[in-house]
């Protein structure tokens, strides 16, 4: 309890201390753009009533599961393709030929395609985190020394047996760093996703108050989404602690 308390102490002084920043900004620019923090806090007992925690609970569902579908195919490629040298040298330059493409830039053709529903937005998401995931997996395996397994083959263990005593540890550093850095441009780009066939979500919500020019209810909005970013991240980091314990 106490290391997690530690972990969490610099976020909320980092935390308090913007809030003091902008309500020192706001004491001295008066202006309707830019509402006190006060006001804008002011208005979590209406937002919540009017369905705030909805469009938090879809947006938190979408990042989950496209998350978890990533990982699934990102990782399961990337293992494939460090293992076997034919399928590195055919897959790699589909990836490469691929990866530099703006994700955003597809969401035209996979509305297109899939529709205006939840399919089109999960699947953004995978096309964004499953690529990192991918090289970072293919890459972690690649680079483990080849008399591990030369050890794991003497002693005559399974395959199983070696993908989770070699393989599987030596990629999970690689795979919780390239996790952190998509994660954050999922949220970038479901942001902008949301605002397209559906009516729930914290991209909707924010750019709907911004339409509405009610503009604490926006700042509350974007104040809310950081936070779940801040908690995503800090499950993967936790995730991250339990998994790689020798780190």
């Amino acid at each position: 309890m106490g290391r997690n308390l530690r972990h969490f102490l610099p976020v909320g002084f980092v935390f308090i201390f913007i809030q003091l920043v902008w309500l020192g900004l706001t004491s001295v620019w008066h202006t309707p753009i830019f509402p006190s923090p006060l006001d804008v806090y002011a208005q979590l007992p209406a937002t919540l009533e009017a369905g705030l925690v909805w469009h938090l609970g879809y947006s938190f569902g979408r990042i989950l599961l496209g998350l978890i579908l990533a990982l699934i195919f990102g990782a399961s490629l990337g293992y494939v393709m460090g293992r076997s040298s034919f399928w590195n040298k055919v897959l790699g330059p589909v990836l490469y030929l691929s990866y530099p493409i703006p994700k955003i830039a597809l969401l035209p053709i996979l509305l297109l395609l899939f529709g205006l529903g939840e399919s089109s937005k999960i699947l953004l998401l995978v096309l964004i985190i499953a690529p990192q995931v991918t090289l970072a997996v293919r890459d972690s395996v690649l680079q483990l020394p080849a008399k591990y397994y030369a050890i794991y083959h003497t002693l005559q263990a399974t395959p199983w047996q070696t993908f989770s005593q070699v393989t599987f540890p030596a990629a999970l550093p690689a795979l919780f760093s390239s996790l952190r850095v998509s994660l954050g441009m999922a949220i970038s780009v479901l942001f902008f996703a949301e605002n397209y066939g559906t009516v729930y979500g914290m991209g909707y919500y924010i750019l709907d108050a911004w339409t509405r020019l009610d503009y604490p209810t926006m700042y509350l909005g974007i104040i809310v989404l950081s936070v779940t970013g801040l908690l995503l991240f800090s499950l993967l980091d936790l995730v991250s602690r339990l998994l790689i314990r020798w780190q």
